[in-house]
């Protein structure tokens, strides 16, 4: 016992070492002992078993300021640590590699027709695409996102996205097509969410991400950390209803914000405000279309934009008086609707819920851009899943 003790304290001060050398750039072991309270010597074991792993390098010393021997400077080895993450959507495959200092390597898309097995489409994607292109790296993991819940508990994935129901035995065969590596099965919004929580350092506390495009999506943070993980147990904020006699959504509730507002309501929404959908010759309208026509003038398109933002800002209100964020962040296709989306809601939101806290939050769009879904998926696995003493092969992480 106590020696498995001692392998999960060492391997969570791995982890701990590795994760403030990716987010320092030029870091030095001096520095890591200071900011760790661990002694020299172990952070200097510590960051020699990560560089005989391949995890890290030692770019040798840093131009420094000040006089004395000048420190070795650390960086993560992203070249030689990669990290397959393929998005499931209903209508293609977003295949990526990513290296472990969040570059991408590797950006396919495959289409996927309505009938298609998702997920035979996903594992040869995998074989024939993401494999041979790791070559001599190593693969890290494997992360396959969805828009929909990941149930750890039960699991499954319910989607009515991209169409798996709660009897469909998804999980199970992609971790028996996968078995040979370590599989994370993550939220779409939950990846755009951690990558702006990671990628631009933000500093409050308690936020939500919304992620606006083909359905509505929504994950919060409480003392900076992911409410229930990053598999959407936390809250399925599109299926808030903000109609309760509203049109059907295929979850079978009525009026919900992702039935209303998401970018698959758009054409309806668009046409009862006037503008001929017919303009785009039989192809499905799309944020970035109204977002155009409106800037370009167009009346139809800009009452369009006011209506959905009046509703998805009747959805915020609730969720600030539930939870009361300092900043809400807001991503996704629906940010191509442009400026004029973002000043609607924030009109629309001075005129509802519990001013007391709708008044304090801060609402601005993602500073990112989609591929952050990528880089998100990557960087959660890593920080959160990743077992820098190599016991990984074949498991299935679904939080």
């Amino acid at each position: 016992m106590e020696l498995v003790n001692q392998q999960m304290i060492r391997a969570g001060n791995l982890k701990q070492i590795y994760h403030l050398i990716d987010q320092n750039l030029s870091i030095s072991r001096a520095k890591l002992a200071k900011i760790t309270k661990l002694s020299k010597t172990t952070v200097s074991s510590l960051v020699d078993e990560l560089i005989a792993g391949g995890y890290v390098v030692d770019c040798g010393t840093g131009d420094t300021p000040g006089q004395g021997r000048k420190p070795n400077i650390l960086h993560v080895n992203g070249k030689e640590n990669l990290v397959g993450v393929i998005s499931w959507r209903r209508a293609r495959l977003d295949i990526a590699l990513v290296r472990a200092d969040s570059q991408v390597v590797l950006r396919e898309q495959v289409p996927l027709t309505e009938g298609e097995d998702g997920v035979e489409k996903i594992l040869r994607a995998f074989f024939e695409m993401v494999l041979p292109a790791v070559g001599r790296a190593r693969l890290m993991g494997v992360c396959i996102v969805v828009p929909g819940i990941v149930d750890s508990e039960q699991k499954r994935i319910l989607s009515t996205v991209i169409g798996v129901s709660m009897q469909d035995p998804a999980v199970e065969r992609l971790a028996e097509g996968l078995r040979d590596y370590p599989l994370c099965i993550l939220n779409d919004t939950a990846c755009f969410a951690y990558a702006e929580s990671t990628f631009t350092r933000i500093q409050e506390p308690f936020f939500a991400y919304i992620n606006v495009s083909k359905g509505v999506g929504a994950c919060l943070f409480a003392e900076g950390k992911m409410l229930r993980g990053a598999g959407a147990m936390a809250t399925q904020f599109g299926h808030f209803s903000i109609d309760r006699s509203g049109p059907e959504c295929p979850c079978g509730n009525r009026g919900c914000l992702e039935r209303i507002v998401g970018e698959n309501a758009l054409a309806e929404r668009a046409a009862a405000c006037g503008l001929d959908t017919e303009l785009w010759g039989g192809r499905r309208l799309l944020y970035s279309d109204v977002g155009r026509l409106a800037q370009g003038g167009n009346p139809f398109a800009r009452q369009a934009i006011r209506e959905l933002a009046r509703d998805l800002a009747y959805g915020i209100s609730n969720l600030i008086s539930v939870f009361n964020p300092a900043l809400i962040i807001i991503g996704g296709t629906g940010v191509n609707l442009g400026p004029a989306f973002l000043s609607d809601i924030r009109a629309a939101l001075a005129h509802m819920g519990f001013q007391e806290f709708v008044s304090r939050v801060e609402l601005r769009y993602s500073q990112l851009g989609l591929d952050s879904e990528l880089t998100g998926a990557a960087q959660y696995f890593i920080d959160h899943h990743y077992d820098f003493m190599g016991r990984q092969r074949g498991q299935l992480f679904l939080r």
